[in-house]
């Protein structure tokens, strides 16, 4: 076995090549894209925010079918909250899914007609006599919830 002299390492094991440190330079960029390709962006919150919309409002359409009272969904540019009409008076719809909702601070909100505020109801048999549409944007993100007349509360853009 021969021997080193104090302090040098043999010359095959003096540190890494280039190549090497290239090589691990790569991986981390690699690593580094992952990871910001999976921070939310604008289009996937205003979605998310979309999808939460619909499920609500089809929720609050099944409340009224269920009791056979009128739901109402009053929508502001700061949130929205669900009503029912119990006895000639609207009084908010209990429950946690109903629960007055603020958007996002990243989220506007516009009527379908471009007014700052709506109001969707839905009678006791689930219909809607004033059918419409509310857009949520968010940077180059926009989705659309649309409600018909019989009801249904679809997803779009």
């Amino acid at each position: 076995m021969p021997a080193f002299a104090a302090g040098r390492a043999p010359k095959g094991e003096r540190g890494f090549t280039l190549v090497e440190l290239m090589v691990v330079l790569a991986i981390m960029a690699l690593a580094a894209t992952v990871v910001v390709l999976t921070i939310p962006g604008e289009e996937r919150n205003v979605r998310s925010e979309a999808d939460r919309l619909a499920a609500r409002l089809a929720a609050a359409r099944d409340v009224a079918v269920i009791e056979g009272r009128s739901v109402s969904v009053n929508f502001a540019p700061s949130g929205y909250g669900f009503e029912r009409r119990v006895e000639g008076v609207w009084q908010p719809l209990p429950g946690r899914a109903f629960e007055q909702r603020n958007w996002p601070a990243d989220i506007r909100f516009t009527a379908g007609d471009g007014q700052a505020t709506a109001r969707i109801l839905f009678d006791r048999v689930g219909t809607s006599p004033n059918p419409q549409s509310v857009a949520l944007s968010g940077g180059d993100a926009r989705e659309i919830v649309r409600i018909s007349a019989t009801g249904e509360v679809s997803r779009g853009e």
